[in-house]
């Protein structure tokens, strides 16, 4: 039960896209914004933090804890953190590198860049990208390497966003009141079963739906308990630092102490209530050194007209 629960878990990954899916969508729906524009905010916030959170355990790493470079890769170790460095470096070598948790930048950085495409795909022909993403799935179809699995979730999201889906799906909940809840706790459980046992498009590839009915569920709690609500936004702020660093803390560094407490969910919530603590505590050395101050300073540089691409996103516009 306890394996089972741990593969299923690994749905935050494809619950992680979609939001960014539907968070990029949100920033630039109804506006008119630069390609170059919307790459330098985003991709400043992305790499920002990135290159925070290595640059910290990196060097208690080397120097307190005897992590060194040499001992993290095979070969070339220097030059092979630097590709690591850019968030690529899964398709550049195979090795886990320095932080084996870290292979997930080589999937949002690569879906940043394709978003402005897979956003106005969406807009224009709605659901047949979708449909695309899907077929790709397929273990007979040759698949785009890595990315495969993830752009149907990203493209989701995008499509969530532009319908507006999410609120009127919730709305046609609200009709079956408390049952609801039940509903949505049995359409998981089924995905979960499917995702464990089912053939053809299961594990991660059937993700996009199990997230998204995770979400779902979520979202009809922060409706009705406003606490829970608060509490996920004050986690959202810390989720991207605890994901970047939660393997060093677990596995690399402190793995006899987390372990030390042998009961899954306690095990579970040490680690969490760690992790946590250590963010908030990241968060409070960017504020005291003015990391977001240099960082919003990068994202609102002008790109010089001559070289801006615009992409127009409302309708009115484009007309």
């Amino acid at each position: 039960m306890t394996y089972h629960f741990a593969i299923l878990s690994k749905v935050c990954v494809a619950i992680f896209v979609i939001l960014s899916g539907i968070g990029f969508s949100e920033t630039v729906k109804h506006k008119e914004t630069g390609l170059f524009q919307f790459y330098l905010k985003r991709l400043t916030a992305i790499y920002s933090n990135y290159w925070f959170i290595a640059s910290v355990f990196v060097l208690f790493g080397v120097f307190v804890m005897g992590r060194t470079l040499d001992t993290a890769f095979e070969s070339h170790p220097y030059i092979k953190f630097l590709v690591q460095m850019t968030g690529l470096d899964r398709f550049v070598f195979r090795e886990r590198g320095y932080n084996m948790t870290w292979w997930y930048m080589s999937v949002i950085i690569p879906l940043t860049m394709l978003f402005p495409l897979i956003y106005d795909a969406v807009n224009k022909y709605g659901l047949i990208p979708l449909v695309f993403f899907l077929v790709i799935l397929f273990p007979e179809i040759n698949n785009v390497w890595l990315l495969n699995v993830w752009l149907l979730p990203f493209a989701l999201g995008i499509y969530l966003s532009q319908r507006n889906c999410i609120p009127t799906i919730s709305e046609r909940l609200s009709s079956y009141g408390p049952w609801r809840y039940l509903i949505l706790l049995l359409m998981i459980t089924a995905t979960a079963l499917y995702r464990i046992y089912g053939p053809v498009l299961n594990e991660t590839k059937i993700d996009w739906l199990f997230g998204l009915l995770v979400i779902l569920f979520v979202f009809e709690l922060s409706i009705s308990f406003q606490w829970i609500g608060k509490i996920l936004g004050m986690l959202g702020g810390h989720l991207f630092n605890v994901f970047l660093f939660h393997t060093f803390i677990y596995y690399y560094f402190f793995s006899d102490f987390i372990y030390s407490f042998k009961y899954p969910v306690l095990i579970f919530l040490v680690l969490f209530v760690t992790c946590l603590a250590i963010s908030m505590f990241l968060e409070y050395v960017k504020r005291h050194i003015g990391f977001y101050t240099y960082t919003g300073k990068i994202q609102n540089l002008k790109i010089p007209a001559w070289m801006e691409i615009p992409f127009v996103w409302n309708e009115s516009s484009q007309k």
